[in-house]
């Protein structure tokens, strides 16, 4: 999945009108304190998840386009005042919808609603889907298929749920092809890597649980859990008589989170630990949950610590690959380099593999780490924040940088800054 556009009609103190393009790999955000990155790194976090749930007592009109193997999706969302008077709203994909009636929020007087154009391939389907405090209106290839009135706090649920619910009552094919949609976007739908230790502290509160009703077994609370974490969960919980804590050795699984990290800070051993929570039995089934994550290293010299005993470095080096090891497509990070060992930096950077990355920071080492072949490339890439306004560069001001960057004379860092650009 790659969010390739953002449009921004109203949000904050950010210029209407505002369009950003980004590249499907690295995407720098530029720009001095106070003028908006981390801002900007957490409404992608939002638009990337389709959830506006935080923003639901505030007004803002967005519009993003997401594109996935097979499918590409165009998000109209917006929670603002109307009025008979209003002025008409600029053209936008999906607005040959049926209109619906929009109710206030309660006392604040805005008017949430969602438009959904979604195309899929491999059979060819174009569904079309809006949404308000009212109802659902929905179409598949121009022909109204479902409608219905409800009276509901839209915002509440994200976009992916909308449309997994929608396409339930049309059809049981299309419900199938939205499944990993759903599991891909708003299950696994990566918050913003801050620039301190709340991921890291994130961690130790995690909960997971699995039911299992009639033969079938269904996950509860897939959010912030490494894709492979589920399914050995699984597979510990139904052996015969499973403990009460369930630990996992770093070289059990070659790629995890674990074996990197134990190998980049120089450990000989390391522990993840899970505590089993919670076992109930019922009729025609029962339930286990988890939580209480923990770690324990070993160092060269045989001393043993905990978790709680790393350094601030390692803490966020630690919560950084495991981070990765939840998302498999995206990367929002702010200040990776912050505590890190330039060695830890250059393989973080490594780590990020194909993922889409949108990173802010003001220390020149990431951007050691960087390549473009092309100045278009380059300009996709740069995301500039300055007061009130976000942007790419110019076409020909990135052209300008990428000859001076392909000369290989001066790091990137040094010519950003040469040009007015960070």
């Amino acid at each position: 999945m790659k969010l390739t556009r953002l449009v921004v009609h109203h949000y904050r103190h950010v210029t209407p009108g505002t369009e950003l393009v980004f590249s499907p790999t690295l995407n720098l955000v530029l720009g001095e304190n106070g003028t908006g990155r981390t801002t900007l790194l957490e409404l992608i976090s939002t638009v990337v998840g389709s959830d506006f749930s935080g923003l639901i007592h505030e007004a803002f009109a967005l519009e993003y386009d997401l594109a996935f193997p097979g499918m590409k999706l165009h998000v109209y969302v917006r929670n603002e005042q109307t009025s008979a008077n209003a002025p008409e709203e600029p053209p936008r994909r999906g607005a040959e919808l049926l209109p619906l009636r929009t109710p206030a929020v309660e006392g604040l007087g805005l008017h949430p609603r969602i438009e959904v154009d979604l195309r899929l391939t491999s059979p060819s389907t174009h569904m079309v889907m809006r949404a308000d405090n009212a109802g659902l209106d929905c179409k598949v290839d121009g022909e109204q298929v479902w409608s219905r009135a409800m009276s509901w706090s839209l915002l509440d649920r994200s976009v992916w749920t909308l449309l997994f619910m929608t396409a339930q009552y049309i059809d049981r094919d299309m419900k199938e092809r939205l499944k990993d949609l759903l599991r891909r976007t708003f299950l696994l739908a990566p918050q913003r890597f801050d620039e301190a230790l709340g991921m890291f502290e994130r961690m130790g509160h995690i909960r997971y649980a699995m039911e299992a009703r009639d033969g079938e077994v269904f996950p509860l609370g897939l959010m912030a859990l490494p894709t492979w974490m589920p399914g050995w969960l699984r597979e510990q919980v139904e052996r015969e008589a499973p403990p009460d804590v369930l630990e996992l050795r770093h070289d059990a699984l070659e790629r995890s989170f674990l074996a990197r990290f134990v190998a980049l800070a120089g450990f000989t051993a390391g522990t993840f630990r899970v505590e089993v929570q919670e076992k109930r039995s019922f009729e025609n089934g029962g339930r286990v949950g988890f939580g209480g994550f923990g770690f324990h290293f070993t160092r060269p010299d045989g001393r043993g610590l905990s978790h709680a005993e790393l350094g601030f470095g390692q803490k966020r080096l630690l919560s950084f690959l495991y981070y990765l090891d939840v998302n498999e497509d995206f990367a929002i990070t702010d200040e990776l380099a912050n505590g890190l060992h330039p060695r830890w930096v250059e393989a973080c950077m490594r780590e990020l593999g194909t993922r889409q990355v949108f990173l802010t920071s003001q220390n020149p080492l990431p951007l050691e780490h960087t390549l473009f072949s092309s100045a278009e490339e380059l300009r996709a890439s740069l995301l500039l924040c300055r007061e009130g306004a976000w942007a790419n560069p110019t076409r020909e001001a990135a052209g300008r940088l990428f000859d001076a960057y392909r000369l290989g004379a001066r790091p990137l860092a040094v010519l950003l800054r040469e040009q007015g650009l960070w």
